[in-house]
């Protein structure tokens, strides 16, 4: 549904008491009470504002225990502040999308045993023209996007205009998140990063060189492990030295080669000194854990959470499952490096039903706003959605016992 049809009402916000005259900016949660989204934003820049001052510490000061670490928890609870938008989309509503995920290439150089993409990274190594980049951050601005990740496909690094789209992604306002494999981050874009982004997460998938070249099969030296870890050191020494809200984290996906190392990279994590440390589990390949292997990995995290309380270390191994029709994938918009947009991240399996068009063939307000992306939500399968593990599970959770199941209870203080 366009913009021009969202109903329009006037309320005032319980907290700043504005009124408003746009139901898309002004969130009703109980009798009586509202809250715009102007204070929604607030809580959360306060929230964010606490987590960086727990967490920027310089590597060359006495650090304190940071034994509570509760603030980086509030993190997994975003979801709220797109209470707003949730409504909207409960009452068959098109909401514009806070968050765009953008792959500006297909190519990468690495080649990880799991990655659902090594096809299109053999086949199609495709990268998306650097005039269709800039126009399409400003096109994303317009439909109303508050936050870019950058990631892939490929490595976003790779792009030959990245540093550039990063710089562009900031004059535009947007915030910035970069998921990498952390082998460019260094120079002038490390330095833009460390100024300009909110985070950057590195998948590591290794404690060592030796593993590194098992599972992730870096293409040169400059892909390999002691060049990573190089580079990560470097940027918390420069993110601590201009005292910035950056935060950097490692990622560890976990198949039956790498799962003995899950100590080792929370020791490498500490030595680097990076705010956390998150595991997922590989999905769709054929090194994918046992359910002993499971068990065992969950076992471990449990008790290396209890030994170094001093790093939050956070995911899991566990299954996530969509148990009803996921329905929140309006909250953001996924672009590939050929311009298609799709529903969300995980379209690789489902290309056809998960794409709604095509940014550079058509305007992406008319692509957003289209019968045929309104169709591609109805048609989502959960089957399809669980042979990964999605975020939006929990979201999903989240905010359908807030709006059918009324236990928000937001009338009380």
């Amino acid at each position: 549904m366009r913009e021009s049809e969202t109903h329009k009402v006037t309320v005032a916000c319980s907290f700043c008491k504005k009124k408003k005259s746009d139901a898309a900016d002004v969130l009703v949660v109980g009798p009586g009470v509202s809250i715009c989204g102007d204070c929604a934003r607030l809580c959360l820049h306060y929230i964010n504002q606490r987590v960086t001052q727990m967490d920027a510490w310089p590597t060359d000061k006495p650090q304190p225990a940071r034994a509570d670490h509760s603030a980086l928890q509030y993190l997994q609870y975003r979801i709220l502040t797109h209470y707003t938008e949730a409504c909207l989309i409960a009452n068959g509503k098109m909401p514009a999308p806070r968050t765009a995920i953008v792959y500006p290439t297909y190519i990468c150089n690495q080649n990880c045993v799991w990655c659902e993409y090594a096809q299109d990274n053999a086949e199609n190594r495709a990268i998306m023209p650097d005039e269709r980049l800039f126009q399409l951050l400003e096109d994303l601005r317009d439909l109303g996007v508050r936050g870019v990740e950058f990631c892939g496909g490929g490595e976003p690094t790779l792009h030959p205009q990245f540093t550039e789209a990063v710089r562009r992604t900031h004059k535009l306002g947007m915030g910035i998140g970069l998921l990498t494999n952390g082998t460019m981050l260094k120079g002038e874009l490390a330095g833009l990063l460390v100024d300009t982004a909110s985070y950057v997460r590195v998948g590591f998938d290794a404690a060592s060189g030796e593993m590194m070249d098992r599972v992730k099969r870096p293409n040169s030296p400059v892909a390999g492990f002691d060049a990573v870890c190089a580079n990560i050191a470097n940027m918390v020494q420069l993110r601590n030295e201009r005292d910035t809200r950056l935060l950097i984290s490692m990622k560890v996906v976990l198949d039956a080669t790498n799962y003995g190392e899950v100590e080792d990279c929370v020791k490498l994590a500490l030595k680097l000194g990076v705010d956390s440390i998150q595991f997922k589990a590989a999905r769709l390949c054929d090194t994918e854990l046992t359910a002993d292997q499971a068990t065992h990995v969950g076992t471990e995290l449990r008790a290396l959470r209890a030994r170094y309380p001093e790093l939050p270390i956070v995911g899991g191994v566990e299954k996530l499952n969509m148990t009803t029709q996921c329905w929140l994938t309006p909250l953001q918009v996924t672009i590939d490096p050929l311009g298609d947009v799709y529903l969300c991240c995980y379209y690789r399996h489902r290309k056809e039903s998960h794409c709604i068009g095509n940014a550079f063939s058509e305007p992406l307000r008319d692509v957003w706003y289209s019968q045929r992306h309104q169709r591609a939500i109805r048609a989502i399968k959960p089957l399809e959605c669980n042979v990964l593990d999605c975020r939006f599970v929990h979201y999903n959770r989240i905010m359908s016992q807030l709006l059918t199941e009324g236990q928000g209870q937001f009338e009380f203080i």
